[in-house]
């Protein structure tokens, strides 16, 4: 009955009605962060209704909502009375303003106080914010226009010169002077490390700490959800029921389960489901089916039988790969402590004279295949460690390829070495030390 009726819709329509929700901003899912919206909107109305000035980061790794959640609270914040004639908002992001110059010239663009600045001669940056931030006053203190900084990408300010940005900011949170309110967004989980002192003392240390889904039930529903139809929209009660009976088999359930296993994200959902409504449309079909699903991932140009971690490694030179299992070991050794060049090509010298002559030891060509594997990102220097004016042979770096797919990608390696394969696949236990 679901099908027959299914047959009648216009797939013109739907795909119009869904576009919008899986092709357009993420604010309108903040799927499960309830309680986080709760808490935002109501440190952003304080600011705006009652003057307060606060400060706050919200972290957590690529595609876990940090953007679409501060969206979705601007977009409810500003349903208040009064918020367009009366608060200013300055969206700055680390990888467009580079240096303080490029974010101060940008506040005074957003803020347009262009006419304001005009000529001034300022002695300092400080001089100069301080000016920008007074000329927004309207009256006394707490008549003064409340102003919402949100810095994307923030743990690249805090590379900035002295953090001067950074700290003029918090600096003014803090005495009041004017209210605002700053919100910081970062991917890095310890970003508050990289704070100077004199920074991080003005910072108030709220924290928003969010997570991918880990859990592939709830997965599932927020894909229900964004399948249907608005309870308003043509034709939603017969779409709907068709999404249900369509979810429920498990052919459906377990693709959705690949993906999930393949990337956790909202946003790479939404792009299979965009793509998937996409082809139906152009093939002016208008049942839901695997082909159809299967074909919009294909169309993201990703696979789940594919493996870009095993086809980088397979381009790797042999040394190349005898350092990473060299890390791999030293992993083991120390409890996944940090490491340096130096331990790393010791570990190495020790297999190459041990199983592997023939590999050369030559430091200069083996750091170089050292540098590789940091562009690669393989390897990268501990967060929150300052590496200014160190040797990079000295420099502590994490490890960021599990030992599992390392091991299985070795595997799929043409050619490997019999050596190398062996030194990859032995335990601690039988190293030599």
């Amino acid at each position: 009955m679901v099908k027959r009726r299914a047959a009648n819709l216009d797939v013109a329509n739907l795909f119009r009605d869904l576009s919008r929700r899986l092709g357009g901003e993420l604010e309108d899912e903040c799927y499960g962060q309830e309680e986080n919206v709760g808490f935002l909107l109501d440190l952003v109305k304080r600011t705006v209704e009652k003057g307060e000035s606060n400060s706050l980061l919200i972290l957590g790794p690529h595609g876990s909502g940090k953007t679409a959640l501060v969206r979705k609270v601007i977009n409810e914040a500003s349903k208040c009375d009064n918020w367009l004639e009366n608060v200013l908002l300055v969206e700055l992001n680390g990888l467009l303003q580079t240096d303080d110059k490029l974010a101060l010239k940008e506040i005074t663009r957003q803020l347009h106080l262009e006419n304001v600045v005009g000529d001034r001669i300022f002695g300092s940056f400080a001089d100069h914010l301080s000016f920008l931030l007074t000329s927004l006053k309207v009256g006394d203190r707490q008549t003064s226009k409340p102003i919402i900084f949100t810095l994307e990408e923030f743990d690249m300010f805090c590379s900035h010169r002295n953090q001067t940005l950074l700290y003029n900011l918090f600096d003014t949170a803090q005495s009041r002077a004017v209210p605002i309110c700053v919100l910081g967004i970062s991917c890095q989980i310890d970003v508050t490390e990289l704070l100077e002192k004199r920074v991080n003392s003005r910072f108030s240390h709220r924290h928003i700490n969010m997570l991918l889904f880990s859990d592939f039930a709830e997965y599932y529903k927020l894909t229900a959800r964004l399948l249907k139809l608005d309870e308003d929209a043509e034709d939603s009660t017969t779409w709907n029921s068709h999404v249900e009976a369509t979810l429920k088999k498990k052919e459906i359930a377990k693709f959705f389960n690949k993906v999930f296993e393949f990337d956790k994200t909202i946003t790479f959902a939404k792009r299979v489901l965009y793509l998937t409504l996409l082809n139906m449309a152009e093939k002016n079909e208008n049942e839901l089916s695997l082909a159809h699903l299967e074909a919009g991932l294909e169309a993201t140009g990703c696979t789940l039988s594919s493996d870009p971690i095993a086809s980088t490694v397979r381009d790797l030179s042999i040394l190349e790969i005898c350092l990473l299992i060299a890390v791999k070991h030293i992993g083991e050794i120390y409890d996944n402590e940090p490491f340096n060049f130096e331990m790393v090509y010791h570990e190495f010298i020790k297999f190459k004279r041990r199983k592997f002559s023939t590999l050369p030891e030559e430091r200069s060509v083996v750091f170089k295949c050292w540098e590789n594997l940091l562009n690669l990102e393989f390897i990268l220097p501990k967060a929150g460690v300052r590496t200014q004016g160190q040797q990079l042979e000295y420099i502590l770096n994490s490890f960021h390829l599990p030992s599992a797919v390392l091991s299985k990608s070795i595997e799929k390696y043409p050619n490997c070495p019999t050596e190398v394969l062996q030194w990859c696949s032995s335990s601690l236990h039988t190293l030599e030390h």
